[in-house]
This record gives C-alpha cells, structure tokens and sequence, in this order.
C-alpha cells in the first residue's frame, strides 16, 4: 500500500516540490524500478542460500520507514536531489520485500493449495492497491497548504510501514514459537521433492 502509491505521486512531488521539470522528473522517479530490476534476482538468490525469509521481512519495513521519513522531513529546493536517497532505499526496500513475502508462501501451505495462496495473496495485494491512492489523493487534496501536501501522505506512508514492521515482528515471533522457524529454512531440490512426493494423511 505505500510503494506503488509513493512511485504515483514521485513525478508531482518532483515537479511541485523540487521544481524539476516533466523530463527531469520522469528520469529520476524510475530510480526504483531501476534498482529493483537489478537487485530482486540477487536478493531472491540470497534468501534461496540463507532462508530467513522473516527477517528479511523485517529488515524491508526498517529500510522503508528510512525511507519515507526522509521523504517527509526533505525541505524544499529548486533542481536538488533531497528525493533521490528516498528512492534509492525504496527500490532496496520493494526488492527484498517482494523477494521474501513471495518466496515464503510455498513454506507455509500445502502443495496442493499454493496456487490459491498466491491468488489470495494478490487478491489482498489488489484491494490494497485500490484504497491506498483515493486515500492518498483525499490526503494530499485535505493538506495541500502544508508542503503541498506531500508530508501528510508521507506520513500516511510511514504509519503504514510501521504497521508492516509490528506485523513483520509477529510473524517473526510466531514462526520461532509456533512454526518450528520453517521460514529460516532453506529447501535443497531432494527436499522439495520429498514434499511434493509425500501422500497426505487424510483426516
């Protein structure tokens, strides 16, 4: 609910805040995409060796709420680059998140219900996607005489993030005490194997 909406508003606030114009500002607001590009394969590598796919989750929302409040608190300036560190830690942040979260689903149902997992899960993802830009338009449009509008939304942004984090800690804690850390756990290509080969006890 923050990043794709953050990435929306970036070219505005480039354009608003910082005074770039419309060229300018399309070539810096692609930082993220640039870096996720380049970092989701070695981050989804590095968790497929080390696992803590929890963790990792965490460490994501930390490296968000950076982000954001460095967004919020950035002054005004004409032609800077107060936004370029923010999306910088945004591409990070969106590339170990999106490597973790998808990478955790086949560890904690059945084979046999994976596909509806992630159905589920995009589903969530989508109707998220839906509240988070009329929420922020309705922000931005309500606090416009304060920084244009944008700390407001930048708020919102790290309200949610901290959110994410309280509920990234919980995981964390559930999967220790609950969950045997299965999502710490790094699957050779024999032990998935096994789990799929494995015939269900009915019940």
């Amino acid at each position: 609910m923050t990043m794709l909406p953050y990435i929306m508003i970036t070219s505005d606030t480039l354009q608003t805040k910082y005074h770039f114009d419309k060229i300018q500002a399309g070539y810096i607001f692609g930082i993220p995409y640039i870096i996720s590009a380049c970092l989701s394969p070695l981050m989804g590598f590095t968790i497929d060796k080390i696992g803590k796919r929890a963790f990792m989750i965490i460490i994501s929302s930390v490296i968000l709420i950076i982000s954001f409040t460095a967004s919020m608190l950035a002054p005004e300036c004409d032609k800077c680059y107060n936004e370029v560190f923010p999306l910088i830690l945004i591409g990070i942040g969106y590339s170990l998140y999106a490597s973790a979260i998808w990478s955790s689903i086949p560890y904690v149902v059945e084979p046999s219900a994976t596909g509806t997992a992630f159905g589920i899960t995009t589903a969530i993802q989508n109707i998220g996607m839906v509240i988070a830009p009329t929420l922020v338009g309705y922000i931005k449009d309500k606090t416009i005489s304060h920084d244009y509008g944008f700390f407001y939304v930048h708020a919102f942004f790290l309200v949610i993030n901290i959110f994410g984090f309280l509920l990234g800690c919980s995981l964390y804690y559930i999967d220790i005490v609950d969950n045997n850390r299965v999502l710490d756990r790094v699957n050779s290509a024999e032990d998935l194997k096994e789990k799929l080969m494995t015939p269900r006890i009915p019940t």
